[in-house]
């Protein structure tokens, strides 16, 4: 099978066909796979595998077990991964091979060919690079073969001393791959916040971007909708195709009927948002209690789909029934003739995902996963909105991409080039709503200026006095409309309940109009530049969101936000209930309308839409006209409606 990158998507002999695959090692064998072969067990999986609608796998080579004492690549090892792949095929399953296996649940391995694990240096890069070679000119041909993954999360293996390191290992295999097998995707395999998964870096090397996300939030709804941001943030505004490379969380850890509602609340989000595919980690659980690393990693013990025995989980039943409606979404074009048209920009702030020296703002906010967290909530609170949004790497802002609303959400700090291309885009008729952070907790920036355009673009002057740290804003504030906003009368006000202490910007009006206060001080301004509007907040809404332990009622935020997107033009297709987000997808004469619970409850929920019919989901369609839906725990629906 041909697998090839066009535009936002993956594709498989030319077709977009949505990747549900697991990640797998055999269930009686784990990770002693390859040095205890029996094909006895890996044919009983692949039946299993087959029957639970399994479209693909990715596959590991334990470097070890993979090279003789000689140094040498094993021939014996080539056959078994040949005989496998064409298993595999035979079952209409494609694999994904991960070549550099030195880490693994919670263990690292020997990786033959560097020493000490340097996969970085010139020994560890031109190693990796003739094993890659080697095996993909030996299975090639093979049937199931699907894609190439350099490494299952090389940064647990061994942290690079540099991006251009890391980059160096990632080009030398992707040249390697492709001289030996050019029909195949490559991406890298890395955790998250790996150089070799960030967008803006790999583009042009690798062909999709995979996160691996296991993602903790005592907030069941700002975590539900933390997926799907997720997968727009590596996306950066579809310039990339991304796969959910693994998610999942393990039985030991978690009700089994909730993780199975999970995996099925994901795989529909993922869907949604345009992913190619999405892997669950795992495909099953492992009976070998008192084997390294599950001796004293024992929640890897169970992370499957089907138990130790190969019985079929909840979680198993939740796989198998998005595989079966699958097929039916794909038939109506969904991602071809149906596409997802985003229709509000979310900037994320450069330091989120880049390194610019003496600004390790990343770093200092707690890491990428602390700092990506406003960004994730902007995005969250525009589709609670009801307005389809996507995430840019801030530095790749162009100011041209049509979009009637950018946000810039409780930003550090911006590149001055960005501010000056905001200016323009708004001096055009756009709209830029932005919220400004001078501090979180411990972490406080008071050497730094969020804008140098204070005046010229947001209408107000400085006000802090000289050598503060700025306004500290703690316990419950209230935030009051001095004019009406989109469909919000002046007056309206909402509770924000700061359970963090944050640091907050000073800044008096000079032709901007005050739009909101907060206990009677200024807060946010608005100022008309050109045909467009810019409003600016001092009050960092989405970071006093974002590191709440839980904020409980979003509704009111999402209101904020929808009179914004309304402020700005932005049609909004939205949901009577916040804790459902709304996806369409649209074509000629036609829209899919994907409906996804991030609510561990029952719920039942309208959409603003005159007529559809239920195509696929586990919701209850109770009414037509207008639509209303019955939604199980983490439910979904899928709606199809004529135009």
């Amino acid at each position: 099978m041909r697998t090839e990158a066009r535009g936002s998507l993956v594709l498989t002999d030319g077709s977009f066909r949505f990747l549900l695959g697991v990640n797998y090692w055999p269930r009686k064998l784990n990770i002693r796979m390859w040095r205890d072969w029996d094909e006895e067990a890996l044919k009983e999986d692949v039946e299993v595998m087959r029957s639970l609608g399994v479209r693909a796998v990715r596959l590991f080579l334990l470097d070890q077990d993979w090279v003789t004492a000689s140094g040498d690549l094993n021939g014996v090892q080539l056959q078994r991964l040949r005989w496998l792949l064409d298993r595999l095929g035979d079952s209409g399953i494609v694999a994904f091979v991960t070549l550099l296996v030195g880490h693994m649940s919670g263990r690292n391995w020997a990786v033959p060919w560097a020493p000490d694990n340097d996969i970085y240096s010139a020994k560890g890069i031109e190693g990796t690079a003739r094993f890659a070679s080697a095996v993909a000119s030996a299975v090639r041909g093979s049937r199931g073969l699907g894609g190439w993954v350099l490494s299952n999360e090389m940064s647990l293996l061994r942290q690079p001393p540099s991006p251009e390191a890391q980059l160096a290992l990632l080009r030398a295999v992707a040249q390697s791959l492709r001289s030996a097998d050019g029909e195949h995707v490559f991406s890298s395999g890395d955790v998250p916040s790996g150089y070799a998964q960030r967008p803006n870096l790999v583009r042009g090397v690798v062909d999709y971007v995979g996160p691996h996300l296991y993602l903790y939030d005592d907030d069941p709804v700002r975590h539900g909708f933390s997926y799907p941001g997720m997968l727009e943030l590596f996306s950066d505004d579809g310039q990339v195709p991304v796969v959910l490379e693994e998610f999942g969380f393990s039985s030991l850890q978690f009700s089994e009927a909730d993780r199975a509602a999970f995996i099925y609340e994901v795989l529909y989000s993922a869907f949604a948002h345009g992913a190619s595919g999405a892997f669950v980690w795992c495909f099953s659980d492992f009976p070998a209690e008192g084997e390294p690393p599950y001796e004293w990693r024992a929640l890897e013990l169970g992370f499957g789909l089907v138990d130790r025995d190969g019985r079929p989980k909840p979680s198993a039943e939740a796989f198998r029934r998005f595989s079966e409606e699958l097929g039916r979404l794909e038939a109506l074009g969904a991602h071809v003739r149906l596409r997802r048209v985003s229709k509000v920009l979310v900037l994320s702030p450069y330091y989120v995902l880049g390194d610019y020296e003496f600004a390790g703002y990343r770093q200092w906010l707690g890491g990428f996963e602390a700092a990506v967290k406003p960004v994730l909530v902007a995005h969250q609170l525009l589709t609670m909105a009801g307005a389809q949004a996507s995430i840019r790497h801030e530095p790749e802002f162009e100011g041209n991409e049509g979009r009637r609303l950018v946000v810039v959400p409780s930003a550090v700090s911006g590149l001055a080039t960005t501010w000056r291309k905001l200016l323009n885009y708004v001096e055009d008729g756009g709209t830029l709503y932005a919220s400004l952070l001078r501090g979180v907790g411990g972490a406080r920036f008071p050497h730094e200026s969020g804008t140098q355009l204070w005046q010229e673009l947001f209408g107000v002057e400085q006000a802090l006095r000289v050598g503060s740290f700025g306004v500290r804003l703690s316990g419950r504030r209230t935030l009051t409309l001095e004019r009406d906003l989109g469909g919000l009368r002046r007056g309206w006000s909402v509770s924000v309940d700061l359970q963090v202490p944050l640091y907050a910007y000073s800044v008096r009006p000079v032709d901007a109009e005050v739009l909101a206060s907060l206990d009677g001080d200024p807060a946010i301004f608005i100022a008309r530049r050109g045909k467009g509007r810019a409003l600016l907040s001092t009050v960092p809404l989405e970071a006093a969101l974002a590191y709440a332990d839980s904020v409980g009622d979003w509704r009111p935020y999402a209101d904020l936000y929808h009179a914004i997107a309304s402020e700005a033009g932005v049609d909004t297709l939205r949901p009577s209930d916040p804790r459902v987000e709304v996806q369409e997808l649209r074509g000629e004469g036609q829209s899919l309308i994907i409906a996804v619970s991030h609510w561990p409850g029952e719920l039942s929920v309208e959409l603003p839409i005159r007529e559809a019919s239920l195509v696929a989901g586990n919701a209850a369609l109770r009414e037509a006209r207008p639509v209303r839906l019955d939604l199980p725990p983490r439910g979904a629906a899928a709606l199809l409606v004529k135009a």
